[in-house]
């Protein structure tokens, strides 16, 4: 069970019986942000509030913004596909994601990431993952 900030109401994040609890707290790195597309490149551990900060001090802002920025991690909202304060002006956060790298339950790795805005070469296959829980 991937844990992030335990900010989630309907208990996604607690085992029921005798899963393994992986915390991604650790995976908290933001890899590369490039001033001139706004595109923010970070690991799934990241704390909301430090990823808007991040961004602040460039001139850009996040496209959501949580109650709970200051202990979520961006892993959770894009696996919730949280709307927060900024819903009505951005849309949903699958919109903003434009790929994932991702690590499924038998361990295979499957980069998804794409520095595209607009792709039309076939499905979007990290929207699968947006909003899975």
């Amino acid at each position: 069970v991937p844990q992030g900030g335990n900010t989630g109401l309907v208990g996604g994040s607690v085992p029921t019986f005798d899963e393994v609890v992986l915390s991604l707290a650790n995976l908290n790195k933001i890899i590369s942000f490039d001033e001139s597309t706004g595109v923010l490149h970070c690991q799934a551990g990241c704390v909301l509030e430090s990823l808007y900060q991040h961004v602040e001090e460039r001139g850009f802002t996040m496209p959501i913004d949580l109650g709970a920025k200051g202990s979520c991690h961006i892993g959770g909202n894009v696996s919730t596909n949280a709307g927060g304060l900024r819903y009505l002006r951005y849309g949903p956060l699958s919109g903003s994601v434009l790929g994932l790298e991702v690590v499924k339950a038998d361990g295979t790795r499957v980069d998804m990431t794409s520095l595209l805005r607009k792709d039309n070469t076939g499905y979007k296959a990290h929207q699968l993952f947006i909003g899975a829980e």
